[in-house]
């Protein structure tokens, strides 16, 4: 195993890398595959360490100092926002399930990944110190993987309710290449990627991105359900086409889909109940459909009958609140089968 400690001050992206800039954003591109895995924590060191030479896995491990443990989810959720300004590079989905996408791989660096998260983060003045790994040995990455499940698992469970929080808070990251779509994220509701509650206050408050913002839930309509006048009032100035949002609900005026869920929650209609399939079953489902194709029937759009969700969202009381939650599960994709049903043993897979 190959480990090499760098001072990020001898990095040179721009010269060294490829070119860096935020119009980049949001570009689609063809080529190399790289399976990834992100982790922040608190901890000591500082500058870049890479471990392995670059294959195909990038695992990318932060250890920060003098902030808070909310603060330093925030930051994990910000890494593929930082890496996505480099030309020619697309970074796609969270913690343990990210894919990175790269048209020349000759110029795509270890060094100069590490160097991007670094300075970006170094930025923040409450930041001490940041210590940035990157990990492409095998043997480590597989390592990583194990302890990032391990710690957001954890960070996923759900502490406190809707009803205890006055302000929601909004996401619209996914407007380049969904305009006007905007995700809702409540406590009990974390958004289909998997930005939880926690995640997304401390983003903005740290305000290195500028897609989040607080929105104030205002009167309760259906508590149940998770519908409140403000939300609707502010959704519906984003899209025009959606009057409401029960963030509970898929039958009922269901939340918007971005770019990103990990999984797919589907009414079957012979069974009076749902199905729930993980992006990563290629198979068809109980309704004649694989997640991809039904991925492209609900991007950006309110579609009854059909929702974007998260692990978190799945872990979460607010699941499903207002169709039954748990109960009317029938159908579950074989990945999620051992996570979930054995909590929720009143569910089944056919």
């Amino acid at each position: 195993m190959l480990e090499r400690f760098i001072d990020p001050t001898k990095i040179r992206v721009e010269e060294d890398c490829v070119e860096v800039d935020e119009k980049y954003v949001g570009e689609r591109v063809e080529g190399f595959k790289i399976r990834g895995v992100e982790l922040a924590e608190i901890g000591e060191g500082d500058g870049v360490e890479i471990i392995g030479d670059l294959r195909n896995l990038m695992g990318i491990h932060v250890l920060v100092s003098e902030i808070s443990e909310e603060t330093v989810q925030a930051l994990e959720s910000l890494f593929g926002e930082i890496i996505n300004r480099m030309k020619g590079v697309e970074y796609k989905f969270r913690k343990g399930n990210v894919e990175i996408t790269v048209s020349d791989l000759e110029r795509f660096k270890p060094e100069c990944v590490g160097k991007l998260i670094y300075d970006a983060l170094k930025r923040i003045p409450a930041i001490r110190s940041v210590r940035v790994r990157i990990i492409c040995d095998e043997k480590e990455f597989k390592k990583l993987a194990e302890k990032a499940e391990k710690i957001h698992r954890e960070r996923e469970k759900i502490r406190i309710s809707d009803l205890d929080v006055d302000i929601f808070y909004a996401c619209t990251s996914c407007q380049v290449y969904l305009p006007n779509h905007v995700c809702v994220i409540s406590p009990e509701r974390p958004s289909p990627c998997g930005t939880t509650y926690i995640e997304a206050k401390a983003a903005y408050e740290l305000k290195i991105v500028g897609y989040y913002q607080p929105v104030k839930k205002g009167m309760a309509i259906d508590e149940l359900r998770g519908e409140y006048k403000g939300i609707n009032e502010f959704v519906r100035n984003i899209n025009g086409e959606v009057n409401r949002l029960k963030l509970h609900c898929v039958l009922d005026s269901p939340p918007l889909t971005g770019n990103y869920a990990e999984a797919i929650v589907f009414y079957i209609p012979e069974k009076d109940g749902f199905g729930v399939v993980d992006r990563n079953y290629k198979g068809k489902t109980p309704v004649g459909l694989t997640f991809s194709e039904l991925e492209k029937i609900i991007l950006g759009r309110q579609v009854k009958g059909f929702v974007g969700v998260s692990r978190a969202y799945m872990n979460s009381e607010g699941f499903l609140r207002g169709e039954g939650g748990w109960k009317r599960i029938v159908w579950v994709s074989p990945n999620l089968r051992n996570r979930y049903i054995i909590t929720h043993s009143d569910s089944h897979d056919d």
